[in-house]
């Protein structure tokens, strides 16, 4: 392989790992690369850095055009100063501009001579999106959700703070723990996945564990710390600050959101309305029941609710009605 198949070869891997879709093998590969030389160690933090500063916010198309035109310049710069990184690079910024607007990095200031930087990601209401950590943590962000972090953790913790829903793969290292902060809710693990729901709008925070384990903290409470275990989840209310710990069946509805396709396979209709809801983001109920199962088979994408209830109401004998932020499945009688 010359060097400039190479140096592509490189690029593609780099960029796999800053995605969080390397595979282990692939990963092992990059680390071996980047202890072979200094020029190695600097060409990837450059990688590193480029990608921390197109983590953005989502914006109109009038503000993505310009962030365009500003990630067109930053690879011109670094084109003119001999970096090898090129084209692989510039395809990825290219496209993570036409999407969002570059927020780049912020400081936070811990006494004049402490400076930290950070990195702020927020989704667009009706947008999800998914960004790795400089640990190799991976975040699955819902709609209308922030998040903050560093761009370098410290030797002892790994602290970010939320506001809205997130879907946690927690890179596991055993001497730096990793914290999630929110206004009333701190979740703290070493490895495993989880998910926080935290809208400053809503009167009650959630936390649902995966696998793993995680504790959950009440800062501004006299409730003590809750230790979960797999397919828990618990809620507290700001209002009354008291807590609820539930145990779901299927952990998977706790993240379904954060897929990029909902496969639904000869499913009995219950169990469809269950992942709708969950997709969604919505509560789903039925008023009655079938005297006779109901299986259906599709496959949700980005589509409205509205359109995939009309599709469910075309295949099936139900109807359906909204009610402020319930959408209620009603079974008709075979004519």
């Amino acid at each position: 392989m010359d060097g400039q198949n190479e140096i592509k070869e490189i690029d593609r891997l780099i960029l796999k790992y800053l995605e969080g879709e390397a595979s282990k093998d692939e990963k092992i590969e990059l680390y071996r690369w980047i202890e072979l030389s200094e020029e190695n160690k600097t060409h990837f933090k450059e990688a590193q850095e480029l990608w921390l500063s197109t983590q953005a916010i989502l914006a109109p198309k009038e503000d993505t055009e310009k962030a365009l035109r500003r990630f067109r310049s930053k690879i011109k710069n670094y084109n003119r100063r001999g970096k090898t990184f090129r084209k692989p690079l510039y395809y990825i910024t290219q496209c993570a501009a036409i999407i969002v607007i570059l927020l780049g990095l912020y400081y936070f200031f811990i006494g004049e001579s402490n400076p930290e930087q950070y990195a702020c990601v927020e989704m667009a209401i009706g947008n999800k999106g998914c960004i790795t950590l400089p640990d190799s943590t991976v975040v699955w962000l819902n709609s209308g959700s922030k998040l903050t972090y560093p761009s370098r953790f410290s030797d002892k913790k790994r602290k970010v703070r939320l506001n809205g829903q997130a879907y946690f793969k927690v890179f596991h290292k055993e001497d730096q723990p990793f914290v999630v902060e929110t206004n009333d809710m701190d979740i703290k693990v070493l490895g495993t996945s989880f998910v926080v729901k935290n809208y400053i709008r809503d009167e009650i925070i959630e936390t649902a564990l995966v696998d793993g384990h995680v504790e959950v903290y009440f800062p501004n409470s006299s409730v003590p710390p809750i230790t979960l275990q797999p397919a828990e989840q618990v809620t507290y209310s700001r209002k009354t600050k008291e807590t609820k710990i539930y145990t779901r069946k299927d952990s998977s509805l706790y993240h379904i959101w954060a897929q990029e396709k909902l496969l639904l396979s000869n499913c009995e209709l219950t169990e469809v309305i269950e992942k709708l809801g969950a997709w969604y983001n919505v509560t789903m109920t039925c008023t009655n029941t079938s005297p006779t199962p109901v299986y259906m088979t599709l496959t949700v994408r980005a589509e409205p609710l509205k359109e995939i209830l009309q599709t469910l109401k075309s295949i099936a004998p139900i109807d359906y009605r909204f009610n402020n932020d319930t959408v209620y499945i009603e079974h008709k009688p075979n004519s």
